[in-house]
C-alpha cells in the first residue's frame, strides 16, 4: 500500500472529515508533466486545487500531509476525448469507471448527441457537482432534432438551418466548445456538407472547434475523411475526426498507407487536423449502422456489410428490445436459433425495431469486431491522435472502463509501442491544447491538481466483454481540483469535479 492508513488518518484529522487537498506534499514521484518531455524525479506541493511548487526536494510544512509515493508515476489527470459519460453521470456522481482509470475530465456531447439545452444541465452539474470534470461540445442532432421534430430523413431548408443556427450560438455562449456530429446515425445521416459547414461557421465564430463520427467509417472511409477536411477548410475551424478507425475489411492495413497524406494535406491548406482512438478492434453501435447507405432490406448489399465487419459470428448482440433473451448471443447464433439466414436475421432485427423510417436505434446495440490491429496501432502511436473511451459509465464494452491503463500497460509497456512520455502527453497536454483549457493537462506551478497516480510496471486494464466495468490495476490514487477521488483503487466519494465552459462562455 503506498499511502498509508496512518498517513490518510492525519489527513482526515487535518481536514476535520473532508479529505482536503490543501497543504499536501508528495514525495519521491516521478513527474511526468505532460508535455512529452522525459520525467523528472522529485516533490510536488499542493495548496487547495492548485499545485503551487515543483523541485527535487521540497521540505516539510508544519501542519501539512505528507506522503511519500516511493517512486510512482504522477501524471496530469486524463482527458477523455470521447465519453458518453453524460449519459448518466446525474444518477453516478462517483463515476468508478471513470476516476479509477485515472481520468479526471470527460469530453461529452458526441456523435451529435447532447444535452440539451446545455446551461440548465450544467447548472444541475455546478449545484450537485461529481467526482470528475466534465465539459460538453453542442450536438449537431440534438439541435436538427429541436428544429426538424422528427422529420429529419432530409436535408433542412433554409428556415429550418437559420433556426439551427441560433440554437447552437446559444449552446456555445452556455459553454460547448464547439460542434460535434454523427453523420453515419439516422437522426444527423441525411444532413447536406452544406448545412454541417454552415453550422461549424458558426463554432469557428466561438472559436470552437469540430468533432465528427464521420458519414462512413466503412467502405467510403477516406471519403468521410475528405469531407471532415472540406468542412475545416471551409468553416475555418480547427477538426478531429473522432474515435478513428478502419472499421471494415474493404479498408483495412490502410492507417499507415494513407493517414500521412490526410495529415500532411491539413497542414498544406491550413487545417488544424487531429484525432481521437480508442485501443481495441471492436466497436459498440447501434446495428443500423453495419448498412451505411440505409438500404437494410437489400439482401446483396446486407450479405456485403456483414462481410465486410468480420461476418455474423463477429457481431453480438448487446441488447434487444423485442427479444430481451437474444443478448449476448452473436448475429449468427439468432439466425441458427430463428433458423435463417444470418441476412434474414439482420433484416428482421432492423424491420423489427423500426424498419427504414423512424426507428428506435437504441433498441438494438451491438459489439462488431471489425478493425484490423495494425490500423489501430498506427492511431495509437501517432503524435497527434490523442485517446478517448467512446464509453458509458455502465457500458457493454471495456473500453469505457480499460482505454487508459490498456494503453499504458499493453501498448506502452508490453508492446513498446510508443514512449510513456509521449502516452501521457497524449493523454493530458495535448487534449487540453485541443480544448484551450488554459490551467489544466500540465503539471506545472499553478495548475489545477488534476493529478494521477499509476505504477508503470503494474499498470493494466481488467475489464472484458464479461465483465465490462472491472476496475485496472496499478492506478491507486486519483486527484481532482486537489482533492482524492479515488484512493487505493477505490472511489472515496468526494465529488470536486467543475463543469468546464469553452471561452465563450457567458454567464
Amino acid at each position: 500500500m503506498r499511502i498509508t492508513s496512518s498517513v490518510l488518518m492525519t489527513a482526515l484529522l487535518l481536514a476535520s472529515g473532508r479529505l482536503l487537498a490543501a497543504d499536501v506534499l508528495l514525495m519521491n514521484v516521478v513527474v511526468y508533466d505532460g508535455t512529452g518531455s522525459e520525467p523528472l524525479r522529485g516533490d510536488v506541493r499542493i495548496e487547495g486545487e492548485r499545485i503551487v511548487a515543483i523541485a527535487p526536494h521540497l521540505e516539510p510544512k508544519s501542519g501539512e500531509t505528507v506522503l511519500d509515493q516511493r517512486g510512482l508515476a504522477l501524471a496530469p489527470g486524463f482527458i477523455d476525448m470521447h465519453s458518453h459519460g453524460d449519459g448518466d453521470l446525474v444518477d453516478d456522481l462517483d463515476a468508478a469507471a471513470v476516476s479509477r482509470q485515472g481520468v479526471t475530465t470527460i469530453l461529452v456531447g458526441q456523435d451529435g448527441d447532447s444535452k440539451f439545452p446545455l446551461r440548465d444541465y450544467f447548472a444541475g452539474l455546478s449545484t450537485n457537482p461529481s467526482a470528475i470534470n466534465l465539459a460538453s461540445m453542442a450536438g449537431h442532432a440534438t439541435i436538427r432534432e429541436q428544429v426538424m421534430g422528427k422529420d429529419l430523413y432530409r436535408p433542412s431548408t433554409p428556415v429550418e438551418l437559420a433556426q439551427m443556427k441560433t440554437l447552437l450560438a446559444r449552446e456555445l455562449t452556455a459553454g460547448a466548445f464547439g460542434l460535434s456530429t454523427g453523420l453515419e446515425y439516422e437522426a444527423a445521416h441525411f444532413a447536406t456538407t452544406e448545412e454541417v459547414i454552415e453550422l461549424a461557421r458558426v463554432a469557428a465564430d466561438a472559436k470552437g472547434f469540430y468533432i465528427s463520427h464521420v458519414r462512413d467509417e466503412a467502405s467510403h472511409t477516406f471519403d468521410s475523411f475528405d469531407e471532415v477536411l472540406r468542412i475545416g477548410r471551409e468553416a475555418k475551424l480547427p477538426v478531429e475526426i473522432t474515435h478513428i478507425k478502419m472499421g471494415s475489411t474493404s479498408v483495412w492495413h490502410q492507417a499507415a498507407k494513407r493517414m500521412p497524406e490526410y495529415f500532411e494535406r491539413a497542414q498544406r491548406e491550413g487545417i488544424e487536423l487531429a484525432a481521437d482512438v480508442y485501443p481495441y478492434t471492436f466497436w459498440h453501435s447501434t446495428i443500423r449502422v453495419i448498412v451505411p447507405d440505409r438500404d437494410f432490406f437489400n439482401p446483396q448489399k446486407v450479405e456485403q456489410a456483414l462481410a465486410e465487419n468480420g461476418g455474423a459470428q463477429n457481431i453480438r448482440i448487446v441488447n434487444y428490445g423485442p427479444e430481451a433473451a437474444l443478448a449476448g448471443k452473436t448475429l449468427a447464433e439468432i439466425a441458427a436459433h430463428w433458423q435463417v439466414t444470418p441476412v434474414e436475421a439482420y433484416m428482421r432485427i432492423v424491420k423489427a425495431t423500426g424498419g427504414a423510417e423512424g426507428p428506435n436505434e437504441q433498441d438494438v446495440n451491438v459489439l462488431g469486431t471489425s478493425m484490423s490491429e495494425d490500423d489501430v496501432r498506427w492511431f495509437i502511436a501517432h503524435p497527434q491522435i490523442m485517446f478517448c473511451t467512446d464509453g458509458e459509465l455502465h457500458g457493454a464494452h471495456p473500453r469505457g472502463a480499460g482505454s487508459f491503463p490498456r494503453i499504458l500497460g499493453h501498448y506502452v509497456r508490453e508492446e513498446k509501442l510508443l514512449p510513456l512520455a509521449l502516452a501521457i502527453h497524449k493523454m493530458t497536454g495535448l487534449p487540453a491544447a485541443q480544448l484551450r483549457l488554459q490551467d489544466r493537462g500540465r503539471i506545472a506551478v499553478g495548475y489545477v491538481a488534476d493529478l494521477v497516480l499509476f505504477d508503470p510496471a503494474t499498470v493494466i486494464d481488467r475489464s472484458t466483454v464479461e465483465n465490462p466495468v472491472a476496475p485496472p490495476l496499478g492506478i491507486p490514487a486519483v486527484m481532482v481540483s486537489g482533492e482524492w477521488v479515488v484512493r487505493d483503487g477505490a472511489v472515496t466519494g468526494k465529488r470536486p469535479g467543475r463543469v468546464l465552459r469553452s471561452a465563450a462562455f457567458k454567464p
